[in-house]
């Protein structure tokens, strides 16, 4: 069974992190604590690096799980399939929520997650699978997929059911929440997984990493895999639990 690299779950809990930072500040904007102004806006934007380095090191984690499955592909690949559906389960039960939310709260506008980040990672994980064959070579689909992501499919506009890939109407990111297309954001796991396979080949570390320090340790542990859905999937009820507390106490901020 391989071992855990520190740096690589450090790096997954300090996104992890700005995420939560970002998180706070939205529900802060839905509470009306906070206006969007150009602060709002610049940890706003910066949810774009950090969910960019969280899809980049699952990518890289996807290389990792070769050695942590003994070198045996068939199981290396179940794993895979495994998670992924497991993640998107877990995707479909937040869209749910949100949609009941949206109703019980927002009066039906429609405003609920319709393909978030956990949607694009699952299904990200699972597209990735034919590609994990070509190693560092995954670099060059995902530099394409990010390019026609960023340029080409926001040109797009119909058929509007192919959201998911990125191609919707204009007014559509007035309906939705948490929405993360796979153009561009399949092509940054590709990327992941193409630098993964020149730094971690089969899963083995070929570069050396000191001994981390406390911080180190700290993010390292939320960002094992397991703490990091864990976290993920409670910290935006709770954080909008406290801010519901703080608005019945204090009478700031509204619906």
């Amino acid at each position: 069974m391989g071992k855990r690299y520190w740096e690589v779950d450090a790096v997954r809990g300090f996104a992890l992190f700005s995420m939560i930072a970002y998180h706070v500040a939205a529900c802060m904007v839905i509470f009306h604590m906070l206006i969007e102004d150009e602060v709002f806006f610049s940890i706003y934007n910066s949810i774009w690096l950090t969910s960019g380095a969280f899809v980049f090191i699952s990518g890289t984690a996807l290389v990792l799980r070769y050695a942590r499955k003994n070198r045996d592909l068939p199981e290396y690949y179940r794993s895979i399939v495994k998670k992924a559906v497991f993640l998107f389960a877990i995707a479909m039960g937040i869209t749910l929520i949100s949609w009941i939310a949206d109703i019980l709260i927002f009066d039906g506008t429609g405003r609920f997650i319709k393909f978030g980040f956990l949607h694009m990672l699952s299904v990200s994980m699972l597209l990735a699978i034919p590609f994990l064959k070509l190693g560092k070579w995954n670099l060059l689909p995902g530099l394409a997929v990010v390019l026609i992501g960023i340029f080409a499919v926001p040109l797009l506009h119909d058929p509007g059911w192919l959201y998911p890939l990125g191609i919707h109407g204009a007014d559509f990111m007035d309906f939705t929440q948490d929405y993360f297309p796979l153009f561009p954001w399949f092509g940054v796991m590709l990327l992941g997984v193409g630098v993964g396979s020149i730094l971690y080949p089969k899963g083995v570390r070929r570069f050396f990493v000191p001994e981390p320090g406390v911080i180190g340790r700290l993010l390292a542990a939320i960002g094992n895999g397991n703490v990091t859905l864990a976290v993920y999937l409670i910290h935006v009820p709770v954080i909008f639990g406290i801010l519901w507390i703080i608005h019945l106490i204090t009478g700031i901020g509204y619906l």
